[in-house]
């Protein structure tokens, strides 16, 4: 578990690591950290606003406690505190939730930010605590030549992506982050402590269903793997797009990666009336990768090949922003091919190219994800060859209206088209049926698995498994 013996200079860079920074704008005094297992902070709390804001500006919640926790006997003197003052509970690792879920009003806040401990095994799997970040676990296992298929933006959580999928460029190769989970250890609403080497439902549970749905996750196990050497980016630039253009670059994307081998990744970004191809492979030989989107490069305005790069200094790129930012990000449908959007997409370019600021976007899934079964874990798409995201980024409150409007009616479009499968890491609170859409039929199992983990229904959110 987390150390409570820190000197001063290494909690003050814990502090400045990553997003945590974010929540530290003011502080207690040194000392005041080092109460025993946790802090409790109160509304009337001079840094509780610091603590109770999320990475989107957008969400804004006000718990009646929040309690950050150092060890494992923190959080169940968290839950205690939280059944004694019939609180129901929400857990955040690294507070990314889209819609908020790792936060609740007048409820208690489980904030896990101070357990981010790092541990090796002799086999080379590691342990991880909830809230690693991704940019510190990477820069913790790159040095050692391993990976573990994890996602790119550099702030998030470990244990939010794990627990709801987890997808990125390592993940058609070696399958999700939480396919790639070997043990988890989970503290109940009782305060109990489940190790799911005793315990196999939690374990398939919380490979793709147990984002705050069963209780607070301390503790997860990974199985890691040798990392390639360098790793190779092809990206295409296409600007002033008409909705024929548009038509005719999406079915080209769709068909060049249509075969695309398991060590290569694909984006498709289309931002207003300009949109941006990614390619990514890590194979050891890159001379014919660029034949599989051949017919794509002469179409693009620009055109760049980043072959053989350090995979350290790569993956750097995709962090992503770091500081909160006003938005509304989800899922957006998940399709088995182009025949599941051909229909809509007239209207989906009419529609994402009405407002500037909203984003339409298409990852490449398969491989590795379809080779396990949708029983096996409780992530079910494994049918699944594409992931849709829409996102919208504003800089003004007033503007949200307007932007969540526009969000809503192209997520009505696809949802008409017959896309009713969406990702769980990319929540959405409009979803109709939410959870089935999430879940689809393993949603019975894991309401069964709630019943015995949460009969009470402690741990609770918008869309939690009821």
């Amino acid at each position: 578990m987390i150390q409570n013996n820190y000197t001063k200079r290494e909690f003050l860079k814990l502090l400045g690591t990553g997003s945590l920074g974010i929540f530290f704008m003011s502080f207690y005094s040194f000392d005041d950290f080092f109460e025993e297992d946790l802090i409790l902070l109160t509304k009337k709390d001079k840094n509780y606003d610091n603590f109770r804001k999320s990475f989107n500006k957008r969400i804004d919640k006000y718990p009646q406690y929040i309690a950050l926790c150092k060890t494992e006997k923190g959080v169940q003197k968290a839950i205690a505190l939280a059944t004694e003052k019939k609180l129901k509970i929400a857990i955040r690792s690294g507070g990314h939730s889209f819609e908020g879920f790792s936060n609740i009003d007048n409820g208690l806040l489980i904030h896990l930010g101070l357990m981010n401990k790092i541990s090796w095994q002799k086999d080379n799997s590691i342990i991880l605590q909830p809230a690693c970040l991704l940019q510190d676990i990477y820069a913790n296992i790159l040095p050692r030549k391993r990976v573990i298929p994890a996602g790119s933006c550099g702030t998030v959580g470990i244990g939010g992506l794990a627990l709801g999928g987890g997808y990125g460029f390592f993940s058609r190769k070696y399958g999700l982050t939480c396919d790639n989970l070997l043990r988890v250890k989970m503290i109940d609403y009782n305060g109990n402590i489940i190790d799911s080497t005793t315990d196999s439902d939690l374990l398939w549970a919380c490979k793709g269903g147990g984002n705050g749905n069963f209780g607070v996750i301390i503790e997860m196990h990974f199985k890691t793997y040798q990392a390639p050497p360098t790793f190779s980016g092809y990206r295409l630039k296409f600007s002033n797009l008409t909705k024929e253009k548009f038509i005719q670059l999406i079915k080209l994307w769709f068909k060049s990666t249509e075969n695309l081998p398991r060590e290569a990744f694909s984006a498709f970004v289309l931002n207003g009336k300009f949109l941006t191809i990614l390619f990514t492979n890590y194979q050891l030989n890159q001379d014919k990768f660029e034949n599989y989107f051949s017919e794509l490069i002469p179409l693009a305005n620009d055109y760049k090949p980043m072959k053989e790069r350090n995979l350290a200094a790569a993956l750097k790129n995709y962090y992503g922003v770091k500081e909160p930012i006003y938005f509304k990000n989800a899922s957006a449908g998940l399709y088995k091919n182009i025949k599941d959007i051909e229909n809509g997409l007239e209207d989906i370019f009419n529609q994402v190219t009405s407002t500037k600021g909203i984003i339409y976007q298409i990852n490449t899934l398969g491989g590795k994800i379809n080779d396990i079964k949708s029983t096996d874990t409780a992530y079910p798409h494994r049918d699944i060859n594409y992931l849709s995201e829409l996102q919208a980024y504003w800089d003004l409150p007033s503007q949200e209206a307007k932007f969540v409007q526009t969000f809503e009616t192209i997520q009505t479009t696809i949802r008409k088209l017959g896309n009713i499968k969406q990702y769980r890491n990319y929540p959405d609170i409009n979803f109709p049926d939410a959870n089935k859409s999430y879940f689809m039929d393993n949603l019975t199992r894991l309401q069964q698995l709630k019943k015995k983990y949460d009969p009470n229904n402690i741990f609770d959110y918008p869309q939690v498994i009821k």
